[in-house]
């Protein structure tokens, strides 16, 4: 077997692992394993194609890493649609609780900590666990 067949072959493998696992740095590393078999192809020495391989797999996964390294991470704030919007409690137990309807089911609320209950209108600010954490707005 021809060394640019064996370079096209683990290209291919890894190909096939980074579509079964959903990584990407399997498919960063195929894209050097296709640089080593484009040496090959040009006629360069084993050691090169290592060589030209190795430098690409690293030039790649280290720049991915860079750049997802650098961009902001997601808070659970920012994600959770749940903030910011506003429910009616209409009684508190003496557990500081209460259940309040909420997008078509039942959910349990606590308030805010150091808040009094007072029923009424509340804008949900934190969800935690099962529980919307509520702060009373009128």
């Amino acid at each position: 077997m021809t060394a640019p067949s064996v370079w096209w072959l683990m290209t291919f493998a890894l190909v096939a692992l980074e579509l079964v696992t959903g990584t990407i740095y399997a498919l960063l590393i195929a894209i050097g394993f296709a640089v080593g078999a484009i040496a090959a192809h040009l006629g360069a020495a084993t050691p090169t194609q290592i060589v030209c391989a190795a430098v690409a797999c690293v030039a790649f996964v280290g720049g991915w890493y860079l750049r997802s390294s650098r961009r902001p991470k997601a808070r659970l704030v920012d994600v959770q649609i749940d903030v910011g919007e506003q429910v009616t409690v209409p009684a508190w137990t003496e557990g500081r609780t209460a259940e309040v309807r909420y997008r078509g089911a039942t959910w349990q609320v606590k308030p805010v900590a150091g808040a009094t209950t007072v029923p009424g209108l509340h804008r949900i600010v934190d969800v935690q666990g099962n529980f919307l954490v509520v702060e009373f707005i009128g």
